[in-house]
């Protein structure tokens, strides 16, 4: 991951890139920026994100069951749903090394594969470990945060 700034002038009634100034990103901001992604290949159903960016050794708490699931049983979970919005806030990133813990709250909202709708929040962990110098997703661990009881009082 880098950031980038690209300077462009209207040159024939056409914009043109003139120039390029970058770096590459810390690491709190290349965990940041995969996150986002997480959610992305979530609502894309991207098979292939979760391949390359999960460690092979992952492990997954699945939110609402508590099952413990490996990488291939939990990309094939990911991909049975239809998740219409996925966001992520409250993120704070600690880093120790080639060790990072993630945690924040993740809101989904879709059908799961039996058709169900939800709109659901949950508190979220996810451990990172930089491996041949990248980031693979370690583990994951989300706990539902209930939605308050609605009364007549309130």
């Amino acid at each position: 991951y880098s950031r980038s700034v690209h300077f462009l002038e209207k040159r024939g009634g056409r914009w043109q890139v003139v120039s390029n100034a970058g770096n590459a990103l810390d690491d709190n901001a290349t965990l940041w920026y995969l996150e986002q992604d997480w959610n992305n290949a979530l609502l894309k159903r991207d098979k292939a994100w979760f391949e390359r960016n999960y460690a092979s050794d992952f492990s997954g708490v699945d939110t609402m069951t508590g099952n413990l699931s490996n990488k291939a049983e939990d990309i094939a979970d990911i991909l049975k749903g239809n998740i219409e919005v996925a966001e992520t806030s409250d993120m704070s990133i600690r880093i120790d090394g080639d060790r990072a813990v993630v945690t924040g709250i993740f809101r989904t909202k879709g059908k799961d594969e039996k058709g169900v709708v939800y709109d659901r929040k949950a508190r979220f962990t996810d451990t990172w470990i930089k491996r041949d110098g990248r980031w693979q997703a370690w583990a994951s661990q989300g706990t539902v945060i209930p939605e308050p009881v609605r009364t007549a009082k309130n």
